[in-house]
């Protein structure tokens, strides 16, 4: 059983889809009971802990789930950055429509009142310059 129980120890094979790299599903895959892992075969145990994390401090992710976890975590926060940003975007944006949109409006009522003035003035104070 040790020769079996040890085939499964190495955290640098791939691991099987629906398991993760952890004692339960080491356990799983030797046919071999957790309690007895934990009591008869403890250096086994000890031996995969410290392989799992070896690999995980060098930067190697041995279960496939979790590293996709940290991809989409990485990803998540891009996205919320991204939307941050665009969120910005759109008020500095917003704060320009309006404000253009006031001008507009000061412009027509100038427009508006200096047509008005036009209308009221006798055409002898009015020179028209030639067209172009």
């Amino acid at each position: 059983m040790n020769s079996v129980l040890g085939n499964y120890v190495s955290v640098h094979s791939p691991v099987p889809d629906g398991l993760k790299c952890d004692v339960k599903s080491l356990c799983t895959l030797a046919g071999v009971p957790r309690a007895t892992l934990y009591r008869t075969y403890p250096h086994l145990k000890a031996e995969f802990d410290r392989q799992r994390t070896a690999a995980q401090e060098a930067g190697q992710q041995s279960d496939p789930r979790l590293a996709q976890i940290e991809r989409l975590k990485a990803e998540v926060a891009t996205l919320r950055e991204r939307l941050s940003r665009k969120n910005a975007e759109l008020t500095a944006l917003k704060e320009f429509q309006a404000t253009a949109l006031s001008r507009l409006a000061a412009q027509h009522n100038e427009i508006t009142r200096l047509r008005m003035d036009l209308e009221s003035t006798p055409q002898a104070e009015v020179r028209v310059f030639p067209a172009r």
